[in-house]
């Protein structure tokens, strides 16, 4: 038996549903009154900020469209899935007129493009302002189900004071992160990864060429190509250049989350962290009031590499019901919420810098988008990205990785059956992902 079943990993169960969706005040859908009154549900979710923001942006256009009534509904970060589940599986009186996903959400549930309306069929939503290769990322089997709010990229974000302080240059290939690494302190390092598959994913993927699954969900990488990807990051974390996995356990905790109020983070321990644009401003601003300056870097990359390739992917899509009876009014909500002056400096950078270029500028020309988040926008808009697979950040397959590393650090084990390990369990799991999508 191989060693790898006996490391005793488990395996995420399976999603359930729960009986009831907590959100502010869900009920039937409505449809236009006598008087010609229309009342359209928007549920999204997110912290207190982004929450305030979008209630002031719908009383704004409720003022300037008097007969259409925008009833908020929202819910934090806890239990989304279940929520999602919940309110879209419950038909036509649980799902909101417009709402607020993320892809793999828009994919599971309409993996045909029939889960959702056709929002190229809505004349009031102009898109012309978007990227047309990046408005893809919104369309399932051909079919416009979402808008992206926002291009989300693996950056490399660095403390360029705490670089300074040890006397080290901000590296530009992963070589000079490791030289870099000799001049940093037992116990700090120059790059923590709170999800080590981006490292592993964006050192394949320039390596290859190629995303780690297609289109289809197949697998694009060998087992080799497994192997030489671990071989890497051990050698890095080995030199110092990544943390050790016991530090992060110890430090920060088995969830991939924010480093942004991390105690490490804030006193430079943790020089730098692998993360989405979309995490930018609030680790900049931890680092601000710490007296210490945060830049984003280009990404990382060795001689020989096919391509500076880090991951991009939509930060939110926003979708409308497939039941949805006033789509002209939903339409106008959704383009002044994606396109409006006034709308866009309302609801600033609350869900990141936009990714209408109308919007964007407004923030821009508004200073809502400067320091280290005007430096990430710029970096998303030219940094070499590919575009994964919508089960990329499945839990399961973050697990599977982040085990393999941890057992190989913490219990010695070894890289064959590390590899094995990794290989075989992800086959196992792209199967069942690619019939959960319907990608078969």
């Amino acid at each position: 038996m191989k060693n790898w079943k006996k490391m005793g990993i488990s395996v995420m169960v399976a999603l359930t549903m729960i009986a009831g969706l907590s959100a502010c005040g869900s009920g039937k859908k409505e449809s236009a009154s006598k008087d010609g009154e229309v009342t359209l549900r928007f549920w999204w979710w997110g912290n207190d900020d982004r929450h305030q923001a979008t209630l002031n942006m719908i009383k704004d256009f409720e003022k300037e469209n008097p007969k259409t009534k925008i009833k908020a509904e929202y819910v934090g970060f806890g239990s989304l899935e279940e929520k999602v589940t919940t309110m879209l599986t419950g038909g036509e009186s649980t799902t909101p007129d417009i709402i607020q996903l993320d892809r793999g959400q828009v994919a599971r549930f309409s993996p045909n493009g029939d889960g959702f309306y056709d929002l190229s069929k809505i004349k009031e939503i102009d898109l012309s302002s978007y990227d047309p290769d990046f408005l893809k990322t919104g369309q399932f089997n051909g079919v416009q189900n979402g808008i992206p709010l926002g291009k989300n990229v693996v950056s490399v974000l660095f403390n360029k004071t705490a670089f300074e302080k040890v006397g080290a240059e901000i590296p530009k290939s992963w070589d000079e992160l490791k030289e870099a690494a000799k001049k940093f302190p037992e116990g700090s390092f120059p790059l923590v990864l709170p999800t080590p598959r981006f490292g592993t994913g964006i050192y394949l993927q320039q390596m290859t060429g190629k995303t780690e699954f297609d289109e289809k969900g197949n697998m694009n990488y060998t087992k080799e190509e497994y192997k030489e990807a671990l071989k890497w990051y051990m050698e890095m974390v080995e030199a110092g250049a990544f943390n050790t996995r016991q530090d992060y356990l110890e430090n920060v905790g088995t969830e991939p989350v924010s480093l942004a109020q991390n105690p490490k983070f804030i006193s430079g321990e943790y020089a730098g962290v692998l993360e989405w644009t979309g995490g930018i401003a609030g680790n900049e601003q931890a680092l601000k009031e710490a007296k210490q300056e945060l830049i984003v870097a280009d990404m990382l990359k060795n001689d020989g590499a096919k391509g500076a390739n880090s991951i991009a992917k939509p930060s939110f899509l926003l979708a409308v019901s497939k039941f949805e009876k006033n789509p002209e009014q939903a339409g106008k909500f959704i383009n002044d919420f994606i396109n409006g002056k006034k709308a866009n400096e309302t609801l600033g950078v609350t869900r990141g810098v936009p990714a209408s270029k109308v919007a964007a500028q407004t923030l821009i020309d508004a200073g809502l988008v400067e320091g280290a988040i005007k430096e990430g926008y710029d970096y998303s808009q030219t940094v070499e990205a590919l575009n994964e697979t919508v089960f990329y950040e499945d839990a399961t397959l973050q697990t599977i990785l982040s085990d393999a590393l941890e057992n190989m650090q913490l219990k010695d084990l070894s890289l064959d059956d590390a590899t094995d390990y990794v290989f075989t369990k992800t086959q196992e799991q792209v199967e069942k992902l690619k019939s959960t999508y319907k990608l078969n």
